[in-house]
């Protein structure tokens, strides 16, 4: 749990320091900004190009990494995927099968792109958490589609070292996912029917979800109040895909910016994909990630920001309750 927030029961409670949450899913659900006292004036928003100095030199070169991966992957080149694994490097596959040696690793993704041409994987990085100055562990997706095979959906665990200034992975663990389409519904999402609130200084910040006639919508309203004033921030529909299977939602913000984003099941919630626009034309993504607590408390965070292709730092999270 951040520092700055602490949960108590299933509720929150802020420090002196008072924080406004934007639920902004253009950027991430959970946006903070400071909320001025006192009439003194608000602290410049950070830009793009301001935050990349924040966000971990880890994080940066890993996510470099898995796009680079993406791509030796999608040309069918096992020399260079293999590459990316430290000599004694090992890969457990989602069926139990664990190959030691870069050596090795090669000769199956050899004989993989043999069998499977034109394989595609797409790479959703969930998070990176360095440990010292040589050690990081990295938790992501991955989907790998072959034309006219039904994609398989995996999650990972990959643990980098640092050697000679540049990061190999030492171990990957994998472990297979069924399709979203499959593996869950709309229903899933039904103890999220209510309102959820966070509170303080007079501020309450609200989440209210409910059915859309027919029960194949939920339509998410976020907003603040304060002294009484009520101000909408922006609306969201979450719905099943027909073609995909997948949950997505489509947020529409009052500033004038918008996202879309897709939903695939996590240990305890939900990791939502972003991809939107600011209201002044920059292109945004993130990871939002939602857990359920119990009945009556959820967190929520975003993390892997850009804007423009530009890192954010990730955002702190947030613990509500229902009302």
């Amino acid at each position: 749990m951040n520092l700055l927030l602490r949960q108590t029961g299933c509720g929150l409670t802020l420090p002196a320091l008072l924080l406004l949450i934007v639920f902004d899913s253009s950027v991430g659900f959970a946006q903070f900004q400071r909320t001025p006292l006192n009439g003194e004036s608000a602290p410049p928003a950070p830009s793009a190009t301001q935050t990349t100095s924040e966000v971990s030199g880890a994080a940066q070169d890993i996510k470099k990494m898995a796009a680079a991966f993406k791509a030796a992957f999608n040309q069918g080149d096992a020399q260079k995927v293999a590459g990316f694994w430290a000599p004694e490097g090992e890969y457990i596959e989602a069926s139990g099968k664990r190959l030691v040696g870069r050596a090795a690793i090669q000769r199956a993704y050899s004989t993989y792109f043999k069998k499977n041409k034109g394989a595609k994987i797409q790479i959703s990085v969930d998070s990176v958490r360095q440990i010292g100055e040589t050690l990081a562990i990295e938790d992501g997706r991955t989907i790998v589609s072959v034309p006219e095979v039904a994609p398989e959906y995996s999650q990972y665990t990959a643990t980098h070292v640092k050697r000679n200034g540049q990061w190999q992975i030492g171990s990957i663990k994998e472990s297979a996912m069924p399709a979203a389409g499959s593996l869950s519904g709309i229903k899933d999402l039904e103890w999220l029917i209510g309102t959820w609130v966070t509170e303080d200084r007079g501020i309450t910040l609200t989440t209210d979800f409910h059915w859309l006639p027919g029960n194949k919508f939920i339509e998410r309203t976020f907003y603040s109040t304060m002294k009484g004033a009520k101000k909408v921030v922006g609306k969201q529909i979450i719905g099943v895909d027909p073609i995909s299977g997948d949950i997505m939602s489509w947020t529409f913000n009052t500033d004038g910016s918008h996202a879309l984003g897709i939903w695939v099941p996590v240990e305890n919630g939900w990791a939502i994909e972003s991809r939107g626009v600011t209201s002044n034309g920059m292109i945004t993504s993130a990871n939002n990630i939602l857990s359920r607590i119990d009945d009556n408390g959820c967190r929520w965070q975003s993390v892997n920001r850009t804007v423009n292709g530009n890192p954010l730092p990730d955002a702190l999270e947030v613990v509500s309750k229902r009302k």
